[in-house]
């Protein structure tokens, strides 16, 4: 239940990323604001991911001190500033600086939201409840694309849009802190009414996690402050692993495509480009429900290898459809992006983010996915920004043919580095990456008994560290 009102976070979200889109197009026609210049328009693009980038390793440090509740609330705030002074500005500074501040709540969200899920949801059904995040920022990506062809301007929905983040605020404030934040306060009470409202009063279940979570706080490498210091192997191993994951998620073009995809689908063959960015969003929204469904089922690892392998397919279509005639060129373009939509929406939207909820100790986890965070929102910058200078300066159908190359390198890193995280608690997850683990053999202890690790569990990272 507060998974669903707190992940509301995720629909602002994925309206903040596919706002520009809609925008630039209405910006052209507004009655207070001149044409926008490429320039503008490229940098209103990537403004929001360019402030995320930057603020995110300052926001870690907030989130570690005040808790992911605090933060979400925070963020909420953020938007609805942003977006209120999106709606009534008059100048393009007013417009950059709205722009710039929804910019801040994409930071926080990033930073608090998936940890958030991660940290009240049983452990069987963790990815799954993980995943709605990322169900909710397509479902902001829809909502947004749907109003860009609808008689809407985007100063209505920049007001839209601040009052659902007046709404998500409401949810965030009457939902509880994460028990795993209140024990690493020493508010061991709190934690345990958290947890008895979270299971509903299952006291085997309640037990379990509590040993769980007092374990993640004690059988790990400390320094002599009773901290996990920080360049511990245990820290440094998956927060490689997830900045390169992250980088890959931006190699898919996702961002780009969706800041500027009427442009984008116009400049590649399409002839009506905002219904081809509803299709699309409402496409990502559907397959998304698939996605949260199999993450727990399939796993992480699987299918991030699996779809990897599709989208590189799918980028390599759009190459090909560049070099062939009119019919064809059309029926290659929409069969692209079927196999493109589907691809991301099953893995390489949700999972990194589940992911980053997943692997790191409590003790360093702001920090690390505060540096994760600013990773993945600097690559989205650089990929929207440069777009349309690579598009110039070597034809779309390259730009694609480069990205598909990217994501076959992304794949061969999943199979090689990445461990699966199927069915283990959050303490198990970290200890895949303690000195004393050799990444090929350990022991699994469930609540029914011992359980040797998967193959997959074992393999995928060991040999490089």
């Amino acid at each position: 239940r507060h998974s669903l009102g707190v992940s509301l976070s995720g629909c602002l979200m994925g309206i903040t990323v596919a706002f520009s889109a809609s925008a630039i197009d209405d910006i052209n026609d507004d009655f207070y604001l001149k044409k926008p210049t490429i320039h503008q328009a490229q940098w209103f693009s990537g403004l929001a991911a360019l402030t995320a980038g930057i603020w995110g390793i300052i926001f870690g440090r907030f989130v570690n001190r005040f808790g992911k509740k605090n933060a979400l609330v925070l963020s909420s705030l953020f938007y609805f500033l942003g977006y209120t002074l999106l709606a009534y500005s008059r100048t393009y500074t007013l417009l950059f600086i709205g722009r710039g501040i929804t910019g801040l709540g994409l930071s926080v969200t990033c930073l608090a939201l998936s940890p958030y899920i991660s940290e009240i949801s049983p452990t069987k059904h963790r990815g799954k409840f993980a995943s709605i995040m990322q169900l909710q920022v397509q479902l902001g990506i829809f909502v947004i694309n749907f109003f860009g062809v609808s008689p809407l301007q985007f100063r209505w929905n920049a007001s839209i849009t601040s009052g659902i983040a007046l709404l998500n605020l409401f949810f965030i404030v009457i939902a509880p802190e994460t028990p795993r934040w209140l024990l690493s306060k020493s508010r061991h009470r709190e934690a345990e009414a958290v947890l008895e409202a979270l299971m509903e009063e299952d006291t085997d279940l309640i037990n379990d996690e509590l040993e769980v979570l007092h374990r993640s706080r004690v059988d790990i490498p400390q320094d002599n402050d009773g901290k996990v210091p920080f360049f511990s192997l245990q820290n440094i191993k998956p927060l490689l692993i997830m900045s390169c994951i992250m980088i890959f998620q931006q190699c898919t073009a996702i961002n780009a495509i969706m800041a500027d995809s009427n442009r984008i689908f116009f400049e590649i063959g399409f002839d009506h480009p905002r219904v081809c960015s509803v299709a699309m969003s409402a496409g990502f929204l559907f397959f998304t429900f698939g996605s949260a469904a199999l993450t727990d089922k399939a796993g992480r690892r699987l299918l991030l290898l699996i779809f990897a392998v599709l989208i590189a397919f799918a980028l390599g279509l759009f190459f090909a459809a560049g070099f062939l005639s009119t019919k064809l060129h059309l029926a290659l373009l929409t069969m692209a992006l079927g196999i493109y939509v589907v691809a991301f929406a099953m893995a390489w939207g949700s999972i990194p983010w589940v992911l980053c909820g997943e692997l790191f100790t409590l003790e360093n986890q702001g920090r690390a996915i505060s540096i994760v965070s600013a990773i993945n929102w600097s690559f989205n910058f650089l990929t929207v920004f440069s777009w349309s200078y690579l598009s110039d300066a070597m034809g779309a159908k390259w730009v694609f043919l480069m990205y598909a190359t990217l994501m076959i390198v992304a794949a061969l890193f999943v199979g090689a580095f990445l461990p699966e995280t199927k069915g283990l608690t959050l303490h198990q997850i970290t200890d895949l990456f303690a000195p004393d683990s050799t990444g090929y053999v350990a022991i699994i202890t469930h609540r029914h008994g011992p359980q040797s690790m998967t193959h997959s569990q074992r393999s995928g990272f060991g040999s490089i560290f």
